[in-house]
């Protein structure tokens, strides 16, 4: 047979292969073929626990996805990244979940429908913190006793100490101290960002003022001793709070007043300095106004002052931290909040910002709740995070309220709003 001619019919031949094996619209599939028949991906996972979901599709580096919940049993569950091919999805609760992917490339448009079934776990998730991995306060009246440390205590042993404090169901009072003093803790699950809710709350001890002297009171006080909070979920897997933070951008976030990325140098005094005492209040003597120096990356220089209130130590810095001279804390400083409304120094309030931190609302007040939607990263960029595993509170406030001392965030715990059960609605936030 003539070369040419057998050219000819063998191009005809592959012609008619490719049309047998084209769509009756002409398009090419862009999902593989499933060798079991269906076009659907399954999970199996336990709740609380984040998923990514791979539809397993193979398609162009144009295409464009969406993703949508179809079914569910309840709607606390979170599905974040539902323009990317794999998509971040936390449930709480135990049903099957199906989410159905229509994917868009090179003009052409198919579906394809993960099922998610999910289990409860087989041992019940604690509703409140299940470990403290981090405890560093600042220098201030109740470090010393809020856990109590003695000489010799090392950093370890304070940790611990710690840890037995909060990792419970009826936590017990720590105290970060002056600015930027923290605490960082996690749980035995990953808290879901639930669309719509708030997700978790950290305990303190604020509470109202029952006899504000100020009868045109701007908002809300008494005493409110507000902690920034900051969150993270374990992206690398590891169990460790070692992934990227994002800090939870509460209502004086937007104040004019608040300070970002504030840096405060304490200076750990010297035991042979002699006191300046400064008089006092009432019972409450200021013991030496000029005990602890500070100063700030805002060319401030001050003192923290030393009082007898309380029966607290006289001892400010911290224990198991002796062999350090100086301690630095960076973050963002919210504005004063304290107004002497006595006029005389008896009587000061410590008003609360509307909502977003911790130690600013009392514990059973809806605004200590926190929505995970409000965080922002570093660059104050709002963020979509699935859930988070780990939280982070430090004290956001550098201030004197007279006999009370210096404003310093308290913690007691931190709950699962989802695990509790308490069903409590977001907020509109700028």
């Amino acid at each position: 047979m003539n070369k040419n001619i057998f050219k000819l019919i063998l191009s005809i031949l592959c012609l008619l292969t490719a049309a047998s094996c084209s769509n009756d619209n002409g398009e090419d599939p862009i999902l593989p073929p499933d060798p079991n028949g269906n076009e659907s991906v399954t999970y199996t996972i336990n709740r609380c626990k984040i998923t990514e979901v791979d539809p397993k599709v193979s398609v162009s580096n144009n295409a464009i996805f969406s993703w949508t919940v179809t079914s569910a049993p309840n709607n606390t569950y979170s599905i974040q990244n539902t323009n990317k091919e794999k998509p971040l999805f936390i449930a709480t609760q135990s049903g099957e979940y199906k989410l159905k992917l229509q994917i868009t490339d090179n003009g052409k448009t198919l579906s394809k429908e993960a099922i998610i079934k999910v289990d409860k776990e087989s041992k019940a998730y604690k509703y409140y913190i299940n470990k403290v991995y981090d405890f560093v306060p600042a220098p201030g009246q109740f470090i010393n006793d809020l856990p109590p440390a003695n000489n010799g205590d090392s950093y370890e042993t304070i940790l611990r100490r710690t840890n037995d404090y909060l990792a419970k169901e009826q936590g017990t009072l720590i105290s970060l101290g002056g600015f930027g003093g923290y605490v960082v803790f996690g749980f035995d699950h990953t808290i879901a960002n639930v669309k719509g809710k708030r997700d978790f709350r950290v305990l303190g001890n604020a509470f109202w003022a029952d006899k504000n002297p100020n009868p045109n009171a701007p908002t809300r006080g008494g005493s409110s001793e507000a902690g920034v909070i900051m969150v993270s979920y374990d992206k690398n897997g590891n169990g460790l709070p070692d992934d990227e933070w994002y800090e939870i951008k509460g209502a004086a976030h937007d104040m004019k007043e608040t300070i970002f990325n504030y840096e405060i140098t304490y200076h750990k005094p010297d035991p042979n300095k002699k006191p300046v005492p400064g008089g006092g209040t009432g019972t409450v003597m200021f013991t030496d106004i000029e005990y602890i120096k500070w100063e700030d990356n805002k060319n401030t220089t001050s003192y923290m002052w030393q009082n007898n209130a309380y029966n607290h130590s006289l001892d400010y810095w911290p224990r198991w931290l002796n062999d350090k001279q100086t301690m630095t804390f960076k973050g963002t400083r919210l504005p004063d909040n304290a107004v002497d409304e006595s006029g005389t120094g008896s009587y000061f309030v410590q008003y609360a910002f509307a909502y977003g931190y911790a130690d600013n609302a009392p514990n059973t007040d809806i605004e200590s709740a926190i929505d995970i939607d409000w965080a922002i990263d570093s660059n104050g960029n709002k963020v979509h995070l699935p859930g988070i595993d780990f939280i982070k509170v430090y004290n956001g406030l550098n201030q004197q309220c007279g006999w009370l001392g210096e404003t310093s965030t308290e913690i007691m715990g931190a709950t699962d709003l989802h695990i509790k059960g308490e069903d409590i609605p977001t907020r509109e936030t700028n």
